[in-house]
Parts: C-alpha cells; sequence; structure tokens
C-alpha cells in the first residue's frame, strides 16, 4: 500500500504522539505503583512526595485517589478531603473518589456528608458493592435494620454464609434456634428478621435484640449474628420488682428462663386494700411451627367498686358492692410472620360477688369466656400501621353461667416527623361493641390503670381506691393522639434486666364517648382530654408519667403506668 507524500509527516507526528502518551502512562504508571508500595509499607511522605510529582506532570485519576488516600494516612484531613474533590471533579465517572472521602467523613465522625458521598456513588452505579455495604453498615451500626437490609436486598444481598448466636457457633438457647426464620444461603429479607425478631420478643426471655452482619472471607457471603441480652435472675433484678411499683401499691416478681427452658414464671400482687390483686402466670415456648406461645394463668381479685359517678340515677342507692374472683386462663399465640399474628384463649371465672345489682351479675354466677385475636401489620416505612381485631363470647351451654358477644377494632398508626431527633406523631382509633348480659368486670371501662387497656388520660378507672370512676359502657369509641420526642437513652448495660433507658417528652389529646345498650350505666358524654408527661422505654415495655386534664368535667390526674411497646 501506498502513503500520500503530504499524510506521512502528519501520520508519523500522530505515531511519535501516541507514542509519548504511551510511555507518559507506562511512567505514571509505574509512579502510582510505587506510591502504593510505598503507603503499604508505612512510607506516607515518600508517597506523598512522588504521587505531588506525577500530579504536577502526569495528573490521572489513580494519581488524585492515592495522593488522597496518602494525606489521609498522615492525618492530614483537609488536604486528603480537597484532593479527592478536585480529583471526583475531574473524573465525575470514577465512584471511588465519593467512596474514600465517604471513608474519610467517617473518621472525622461525619455520617450525614458519608452518607451523601455514597448516595452519589450509588446515583451513578446503583450496584457499586463498596457502597453499598458501606452504607448499610452505617445503617446497621444506627439501629436502621430495615434500611440497612432494603439496601442490600436491592443487589440480591446480603447471602448468608452461617448464623451465629452472639458470636458463637451454637445457639446458647433453643428458643433462639427455633425462632430463627432465615437460613443459610438464601438472602436475609428484612421481614425474616422482623419475623425472628418479634418471636424472641414475645418469649420474654431477653432484654434486648439485635442483628449484626459481618463479611467473611468468600466475596459476598456474610455473617447473620443474632445478638440477645438475656434476662437475668439476680438479687438486685428481684430487689428492683420488689421496689418498682411502690408508687402503684403493686409488687411484682419475675422468674426468667427457668433451667434454660425457655419458661417464665411473672407475678404480681397489688395490696391497695380496695383493690388487692395478684396475678401469676407461666409464659411457656413450643417448639411448634417456630414457636408457639403458650400461656396459663389466674388471676385472684378482692375489690370494692363504687359506680355512683358512672351510673344511672335511679340505680345509685345501690352502687356499691364487693367484689371477689378467680380466674383460671390459658392463651396461645402464633407468629407465622411479623406482618401477621394469630391468638385464642379460654378463662373461667369463679365468681364470688356481694351486690344489689342483679343486671350487673354482682353476685356469684360464673363465667367461662372464649377469645381470639389477630394483629396484621399493613404498613412499615416512614408510615408504620397495625390493626388489631379482637372478639370474645361467653355461653352458658358450653360453660358457666354468663351469656354475652363482643368484640374490640384497633387501628394503631405511627408517622416519623423527624428521624434524627426520633420525634414521631403516633394516633390510635379503638372501638368496641358487645351484647348480652355483661358481669360489671366485662363492661368497658375508660380510663388509666395500672396497666390500662382504654387509655383515656384525663381520666382514672378507680377513685379512693374504688373502681367504677371511669367511663363505663357496653360500647365505646377512643381515640388517643401523641406526639413525642426522644431526650437523651441512658445505657444500663441490662443493670436491673435493663439494656439501655430512653427518655421522651410527650403531649397528648384524647377523645371518647361511650353507650350502653343495657341501659343501666348513663349515656356518655363528648369527652376530650390533653395533657403531656415524659416516658420511659425499654426495648419491650415503657412507664409514662403523665399529668392530664379533663377538658369536659375540669379535673386534673397526674398518674403512672405501665404499658408494653407497640412501636
Amino acid at each position: 500500500m501506498r502513503i500520500h507524500p503530504f499524510l506521512a509527516p502528519n501520520m508519523f507526528r500522530r505515531s511519535a504522539a501516541a507514542c509519548l502518551l504511551f510511555l507518559f502512562a507506562i511512567v505514571a504508571t509505574a509512579q502510582v505503583d510505587e506510591a502504593r508500595l510505598a503507603i503499604d509499607r508505612g512510607e506516607y511522605v515518600r508517597a506523598v512526595n512522588i504521587l505531588s510529582a506525577a500530579l504536577a506532570e502526569r495528573p490521572n485519576s489513580d494519581t488524585y485517589l492515592y495522593l488522597g488516600i496518602a494525606y489521609g494516612h498522615m492525618k492530614e484531613y483537609q488536604k486528603a478531603e480537597d484532593v479527592l474533590k478536585e480529583g471526583g471533579q475531574r473524573f465525575p465517572e470514577d465512584s471511588r473518589f465519593h467512596n474514600e472521602l465517604a471513608d474519610l467523613f467517617l473518621q472525622n465522625n461525619d455520617v450525614d456528608a458519608a452518607r451523601s458521598e455514597l448516595s452519589r456513588t450509588l446515583a451513578a452505579d446503583p450496584n457499586n458493592s463498596y457502597a453499598v455495604d458501606l452504607l448499610a453498615s452505617i445503617d446497621m451500626s444506627e439501629g436502621e435494620v430495615q434500611a440497612a437490609l432494603r439496601l442490600w436486598n436491592r443487589s440480591g444481598r446480603p447471602l448468608i454464609n452461617d448464623i451465629l448466636h452472639n458470636s458463637y457457633l451454637t445457639f446458647g438457647s433453643w428458643v433462639v434456634k427455633d425462632a430463627v426464620s432465615f437460613h443459610p444461603s438464601g438472602v436475609l429479607r428484612y421481614g425474616e428478621w422482623k419475623t425472628t425478631e418479634s418471636r424472641l420478643f414475645e418469649t420474654e426471655n431477653f432484654a434486648n435484640v439485635g442483628l449484626e452482619i459481618e463479611p467473611t472471607s468468600v466475596p459476598d457471603q456474610y455473617n447473620a449474628v443474632v445478638r440477645t441480652t438475656p434476662r437475668a435472675n439476680t438479687l438486685s433484678g428481684f430487689a428492683f420488682n420488689l421496689l418498682k411499683g411502690v408508687p402503684l401499691d403493686t409488687s411484682y416478681l419475675d422468674v426468667w428462663n427457668i433451667g434454660n427452658s425457655g419458661i417464665n414464671f411473672n407475678g404480681n400482687y397489688r395490696w391497695d386494700k380496695n383493690r388487692r390483686r395478684a396475678e401469676g402466670q407461666l409464659k411457656v415456648p413450643l417448639p411448634i411451627w417456630g414457636l408457639l406461645h403458650l400461656e396459663i394463668g389466674n388471676t385472684w381479685r378482692s375489690e370494692r367498686w363504687d359506680l355512683s359517678p358512672s351510673i344511672r340515677p335511679e340505680f345509685r342507692p345501690r352502687a356499691r358492692f364487693d367484689y371477689k374472683s378467680n380466674g383460671l386462663r390459658i392463651h396461645v399465640k402464633q407468629i407465622p410472620g411479623y406482618r401477621v399474628e394469630f391468638g385464642a384463649g379460654f378463662e373461667y371465672r369463679n365468681r364470688a360477688s356481694k351486690g344489689d345489682l342483679p343486671e350487673l351479675s354482682t353476685d356469684s354466677r360464673n363465667t367461662g369466656k372464649f377469645t381470639a385475636e389477630t394483629n396484621i401489620r399493613l404498613a412499615d416505612g416512614a408510615y408504620q400501621n397495625r390493626l388489631h381485631l379482637e372478639a370474645f363470647a361467653a355461653r352458658r351451654s358450653i360453660l358457666g353461667d354468663a351469656q354475652f358477644s363482643g368484640g374490640v377494632a384497633e387501628l394503631d398508626n405511627r408517622v416519623t416527623l423527624s428521624k434524627d431527633t426520633r420525634t414521631y406523631l403516633d394516633w390510635t382509633i379503638k372501638t368496641g361493641t358487645s351484647r348480652g348480659g355483661l358481669p360489671v368486670e366485662d363492661y368497658f371501662v375508660l380510663g388509666l390503670d395500672t396497666h390500662a387497656e382504654n387509655p383515656l388520660r384525663g381520666h382514672t378507672a378507680a377513685d379512693h381506691g374504688r373502681y367504677g370512676r371511669g367511663p363505663m359502657g357496653t360500647d365505646f369509641v377512643l381515640i388517643n393522639t401523641d406526639v413525642d420526642r426522644r431526650l437523651a437513652t441512658i445505657p444500663f448495660f441490662n443493670t436491673l434486666g435493663i439494656p439501655f433507658l430512653t427518655v421522651k417528652w410527650q403531649v397528648f389529646f384524647d377523645g371518647a364517648k361511650t353507650w350502653d345498650r343495657n341501659r343501666i350505666f348513663q349515656q356518655g358524654k363528648l369527652l376530650l382530654d390533653t395533657g403531656g408527661g415524659v416516658r420511659f422505654e425499654t426495648p419491650t415495655h415503657s412507664f409514662n408519667l403523665i399529668y392530664g386534664r379533663s377538658l369536659r368535667e375540669g379535673k386534673n390526674v397526674l398518674f403512672g403506668y405501665y404499658e408494653r411497646r407497640l412501636w
């Protein structure tokens, strides 16, 4: 092939330029390799000198990158940041700069800046393994398991190599093994972990439950570490339980995980002379269908009632009476998945009331009541909710002397107002209805008690030690609205069986109304209560100390009560 004479000089010049560029690239690569070896040996000043010279003569992405890394090792953080940002601007397609900047910011505890850099990486390269792992690890370290797993799941990770319990290959408790709903060689999904967590908390063997994901030597495979903090049976714990309910005239006795069987005994005694109550129950996990939870309990009550504030005028002369009963109950609960729970039970009460209100069974008629319930979580993101449905029935044809039925529906909602400050808006809509000849203790009661079922927070269920102060009826509607914000988290390191205590302030507004189909209690007016207080939360329960005011009645309440945490 002949080359035109005019083209020959141009082709020669282009070939020479290409050769020179190739030689420069070889030299630059050699300089970067030399600097990398210097960094590996800890010779950071030498690496900076080599890379600075290369940057002045033949800048490329590797030169900027390793110069920034070298400055970072020297703790020259501002110089490292400047070099990496300049490299990122000159080579915007190279995601390594954002990843290194994220590492740099994490070294300086600037988590928000690290998140921002990793988000830039994932915007350009959604499957960047390094950025996904680092961002998910940040979420895990902050307790955001849902965000971490959902981020990993987008790229089909984390693929579980092995499941560890508190970093051990063997499970320290059989209930942990049976509660786990995921398996090795599969991708761990958030729903599987949440189901595991719900089952473990339901056993009440553990003060806290958590998850860690650690990488293995096999690429893209991880170990899932189930972390549990066991409830301990200690003298200090027993003493604390005996004393913690003193303001509420109550003492508690809890024995956890008896003989490592997973079985708990929980009891309490309220010594208020007008409202004596003793309760005890065994909670037994069974290795059936991923843990079946069985409860067997007994409740003894000796109380004085005064229904004068809520009963119709014609019944008031007979409003006071004594109530006694002894009730044996059995209940089972199954959690096939954290979004759906089922439960059913039966309670037989041997009653011995002394009063003159046969309409309310203030006599010795006994009761056999069947119950069924379900919890359904419909949404679980920035907006969360839970639907609770419960039905109950008593039939003389089966057992007991009473005949009634009814049900309760409750929709709980939460919106995260601020993730950083842990500020939430919660609201609950609850309604109940019943039919038949209800004994007095089966009427719906609104107001605060030691463990409030229907918390209308400007009212109490009892007054001067006698039940009957709170609004009562065969039907009710209750709306609770709260705004709460975290003030502080206090570590307890499982002292007294408490891993940590979260302190929150809260303000609330409640609305309620009751009806009575049996025409014994007054038809309720619209009740509006408001107030505020502080909440002390463990991972499973909370103690609320509140000041509430009834806007209709103009009365004030200062009250403390316990409740099981929903969120």
